[in-house]
């Protein structure tokens, strides 16, 4: 099956990448908490182009989209937003609505036409939950959505509702105990990295394998997460060179 390659980046220092890195997609996750603002995006995508030259950008929205007073976001000395305490979940209130529209000019700016969506565990599978993101969804043009959904949905359970929705969904590749996970649909996984951050020669070969293994059209974008990220994508790239 076709494959992409990415990294998920925290830190735009770009430390441990090389300029013949197979970096498909780079996706930018320090902008759930730090949407920069348009100028600052912009010299931001420039500095990742100078490495990742043919790579597609994508941004995290921001956290208030998503994400509820009692989540546990705490900006700190990032940006914030003025708000009404209404926010999170989707909600259509004027504090969701301000940050999709700081989200969305953040996206343009780096070049992005995908947002991706982080949900809370409290963003259960509950009828609440899936009217507010179907509302939203419809309310709301601009960049395409990809949903990383945490607490109870399966990623069975996320995909048969996303996709009606054209949304695509990100999973995790690798289990907490390191084992390589049923994909389930989930057209872009995450790969995590161990304690030390590196990514296991066992895990690369066992993924490498699992990929081989499928017989689909459509294409899977693995996105290499941790301080590690761009090693991480290399070792994989040689184990995927072996199968």
């Amino acid at each position: 099956m076709p494959v992409r390659l990415g990294v998920l980046l925290d830190d735009l220092s770009l430390n441990g990448a090389k300029l013949a890195d197979p970096v498909d997609v780079v996706v930018i996750r320090s902008t759930f908490l730090n949407p920069p603002r348009a100028a600052a995006a912009k010299r931001q995508a420039e500095k990742i182009h100078e490495l990742h030259r043919n790579a597609e950008l994508i941004a995290y929205a921001w956290h208030y989209v998503t994400h509820e007073a009692d989540d546990g976001i705490d900006p700190g000395s990032n940006r914030s937003l003025e708000t009404t305490g209404k926010f999170g979940h989707f909600r259509s209130t004027p504090d969701v609505v301000q940050a999709w529209q700081i989200s969305t000019i953040c996206a343009e700016a780096f070049g992005a036409t995908k947002l991706v969506v982080r949900t809370p565990a409290s963003f259960s599978p509950g009828g609440m939950s899936r009217k507010r993101m179907t509302e939203f969804v419809q309310a709301n043009s601009g960049p395409s959505l990809i949903w990383e959904a945490t607490g109870l949905w399966s990623i069975t359970e996320a995909v048969a509702f996303a996709e009606p929705l054209g949304i695509e969904v990100m999973g995790p590749a690798i289990g907490m105990t390191g084992q390589v996970l049923e994909f389930e649909g989930a057209r872009w996984l995450r790969v995590p990295s161990g304690k030390d951050g590196r990514l296991r020669a066992s895990q690369a070969e066992g993924l490498a394998f699992a990929l081989a293994e499928l017989d689909e059209a459509e294409t899977l974008t693995l996105l290499f997460d941790g301080p590690r990220a761009h090693s991480n994508l290399r070792a994989f790239d040689r184990a995927r060179e072996l199968v």
